[in-house]
């Protein structure tokens, strides 16, 4: 199943959830578009298609169509209101021209309703619930405080309380299509409904707003209340709503619950619904294709609190870019790096990691190995043991650390094992009649377990461990590239390093003349790492060992 979001924006977390659920039930990729190239999300997709920027123009319906179809799209997410509408005026047409694509949006009367804010009040009330009560501005006995907002306006843009006549006066002179309500005091409180492709109502999850800045929920707190719950419920399949929606209420005195606004898509605050245990992501997408999802077995955890940050995402810089893939036959010889090119680093990390556990719990009685594994797989570098030791309470002496502990992780015979690709590349390689050749930077004694522990060294005419040069010859140097030339009687443009990290890899063999290739997998150390400047930027990038495989021949 692909997945498309449509001008996905800054819902990092949401297409983070769904890309989480989306393996569990079926094979497949999240999509994006934006019509800002620098939309944060648009960085965690899997993929991204830019589509026209005028987004009401016919060649934007017509790119989206053929996008749709060549991508094999099964299901299509608005995240903001104005899509909503324009998603519901191409119904037809999408139809005829995708027809395999399932739109996550409810029927054209309720995108009306949730669209018109005096419709939904009169719907609302239709169906048993109490609304605020409507005033006319233009009365001469008006009471304060009143509240205005814009009766097709979303995000809260232009919804204040008035507290006399001359701010009503300025507001209604500013606001677009005003309409004044009586002011409904109390909490907030937003409940993410989701109902079935039959309009049945599956759960709700009330969550009160806490903080809100631009109209989105930076802190919030789930607080279940069956009452609550149900009368969501009612509302929500009462108007003929599908899939998920969002439904407004204030409570101005307990048990007393006041329906404000409906929005008929997945609410901003709904990564605290699905944190709380309400896995909206996973049970649209077992919807989308045709199962019915288990909802009624979730637990949400009551009281349940989110509390937001802002995140960066970082976008290289365009000058920085790499040719993507071989563009030219591969040379003579090839030399490898090792680590994360050959193997998984972080594998040797957490084999060492096991072995400086298994020694603190000979001496210490305590397992120190979780702590370490998180602390590394959280991003820190550096001495963690000492870390580690601190945060579990457990005081040594000043000298343990280096002496027993980092000595234990170089000595220890590492439990490592090549990528699975690279045996049978290494192996085609040779048979095409090429030279291997391995250069490798750290310390002597440990890369050389770490080959024996790979079982690789068959494989290669040339082994060159820097550090068995001097501490100078590690890379950038030249010295261990030199070596290797000599050692098989090359040039260097008859040679190509295949390796994984642009900080100091690179530099070497482009002043040798040697062709580079740099290897990019995803979660390795330097998978993210930009090159600092452009003599640091590889010729050509792959994803995989085997794309060398592919390279054009003479």
């Amino acid at each position: 199943m692909n997945v498309f979001f449509l001008n996905v924006g800054r819902r990092c977390e949401l297409v983070e959830a769904f890309a989480r659920a989306l393996p569990a039930v079926s094979p497949g990729l999240i999509w994006g578009s934006d019509p800002n190239p620098l939309a944060p999300a648009l960085a965690v997709v899997d993929r991204r298609i830019e589509l026209p920027s005028t987004i009401d123009s016919a060649d934007f319906l017509d790119q989206l169509c053929e996008f749709l179809v060549r991508e094999s799209i099964d299901l299509v997410i608005p995240t903001i209101d104005p899509d909503l509408v324009r998603l519901d005026g191409w119904r037809s047409t999408l139809a005829e021209r995708a027809p395999r694509v399932r739109l996550l949006l409810s029927p054209s009367s309720v995108i009306s309703i949730a669209r018109d804010k005096r419709q939904s009040r009169t719907a609302f009330a239709r169906l048993g619930a109490e609304v605020p009560e409507a005033v006319d501005p233009s009365a001469q006995d008006l009471t304060f405080p009143l509240f205005i907002k814009p009766a097709s306006g979303s995000a809260s843009v232009g919804a204040v309380r008035i507290d006399n006549a001359d701010e009503l006066h300025e507001r209604l002179a500013s606001t677009v299509d005003p309409m004044v309500e009586r002011f409904v005091t109390g909490d907030e409180t937003t409940v993410d409904v989701l109902l079935d492709l039959e309009g049945n109502a599956l759960c709700a999850v009330p969550r009160r707003r806490l903080q809100v800045r631009g109209g989105e929920v930076t802190r919030g707190i789930v607080e279940c209340s069956p009452e609550l719950e149900s009368l969501a419920k009612q509302l929500a399949s009462g108007l003929g709503c599908i899939g998920p929606v969002t439904v407004q209420f204030r409570n101005p005195a307990p048990g007393r619950w006041v329906a404000m606004e409906l929005n008929a898509r997945m609410g901003g605050g709904l990564p605290l619904s699905i944190g709380a245990g309400a896995d909206w992501p996973r049970w649209i997408l077992q919807m989308a294709a045709g199962r019915t999802p288990d909802a009624t077995t979730a637990v949400v955890h009551d009281g349940m609190i989110m509390t937001r940050a802002d995140r960066s995402i970082f976008l290289p810089p365009s000058r920085l870019g790499s040719v993507r893939g071989l563009d030219a036959p591969l040379p003579p010889v090839v030399v490898f790096d090792m680590d994360d090119t050959l193997y998984p680093e972080a594998d040797f990390v957490r084999s060492g990691y096991r072995a400086i556990a298994e020694r603190v719990w000979h001496d210490w009685h305590v397992d120190i190995e979780p702590e370490l594994r998180r602390r590394f797989a959280a991003g820190q570098r550096g001495d963690l043991m000492s870390a580690a030791l601190a945060n579990l309470g457990v005081c040594v002496p000043e000298e343990y650390v280096g002496a027993v502990l980092v000595k234990t992780y170089r000595e220890h015979r590492p439990s490592i094992s090549p990528y699975v690709e690279v045996v049978p590349v290494l192996t085609e390689l040779r048979n095409r009649g090429h030279r291997l050749a391995l250069l490798t930077d750290g310390w002597a004694a440990v890369q050389r377990r770490k080959l024996e522990a790979l079982g690789l060294t068959g494989f290669f005419d040339e082994i060159v461990v820097t550090d068995e040069l001097g501490r100078d010859a590690w890379k950038p140097s030249t010295k261990g590239f030199e070596r290797i030339l000599t050692a098989l009687g090359v040039r260097g443009d008859q040679a190509l390093y295949v390796s994984d990290n642009p900080l100091k890899d690179f530099i070497g063999p482009h002043r040798l003349g040697m062709r580079t290739v740099r290897i990019v997998r995803p979660g390795t150390e330097h998978g993210d790492s930009l090159p600092p400047t452009p003599e640091h930027q590889p010729k050509c990038v792959i994803h995989a060992l085997a794309e060398l495989l592919s390279a054009p021949t003479l």
